[in-house]
């Protein structure tokens, strides 16, 4: 019955169009350099560092942290795709997507390395796999909140503000982690919903942001 409709039809239509534009954005910045310093990073956090710590890598604190790095990539992500303001909710949701897409593509590639790493040298013994799973669930919700932080901040005063907050931002949570890393794999239920609950006021404030053309022009 939906399929009938002609909004229905142009609302798919329209976002599909921006999905592949804004991919197509995200993939032309990724030049040599930008490929190498990622092969580096997947290196050192994904090879290097496993196969140092061991069956130590295994601890679940370890391993949340690792399935929370996509926030490092995806807030930085977003605040660059927003240099243009959106024309649309689903233009700024597209870049969402992409940001988030890429963050968590850099971290599960990373967590599913570290522990093949572990794995080769230390067979059969794995990781908790329903912590992981939890864990897991708290990085993407983490991952989706940070990109539509950095978008609002984008969209409501300016790509570089949305850069500053995402630098304080994380120094907040290496502060944290740093003090309160023990208690990350007791809290990942609740900090899923917060997360959740952080991305959602943050998409309804972006979209009121594009609604009534607030910010200065970029």
């Amino acid at each position: 019955m939906l399929r009938q409709l002609g909004w229905y039809h142009d609302l798919v239509e329209t976002l599909e169009m921006h999905l592949r534009a804004e991919g197509a954005a995200l993939r032309s910045r990724f030049g040599l350099r930008t490929v190498l310093i990622h092969l580096a990073i997947i290196a050192v956090f994904g090879v290097w560092w496993p196969h140092l710590r061991g069956m130590e890598f295994f601890d679940p604190v370890f391993l949340t942290a690792y399935t929370c790095l996509g926030v490092l990539f995806a807030g930085p992500a977003a605040a660059q795709s927003f240099q243009d303001r959106p024309e649309s909710m689903r233009q700024a949701m597209a870049r969402i997507f992409w940001s988030v897409f890429y963050g968590e593509s850099v971290a599960l590639i990373i967590v599913a390395g570290g522990i093949f790493t572990v794995l080769r040298t230390h067979p059969p013994i794995g990781p908790d796999w329903t912590g992981l799973i939890d864990a897991a669930l708290l990085g993407l919700a983490g991952t989706v909140a940070m990109a539509s932080l950095a978008a609002w901040f984008a969209i409501r005063f300016s790509p570089g503000a949305a850069r500053m907050a995402l630098r304080g931002l994380f120094i907040g949570l290496l502060l944290l982690f740093f003090f309160k890393s023990r208690w990350l794999p007791e809290v990942t239920g609740r900090g899923t919903s917060i997360c959740a609950g952080i991305a959602i006021l943050a998409m309804f404030a972006m979209q009121r942001a594009i609604r009534v053309g607030a910010g200065p022009p970029h």
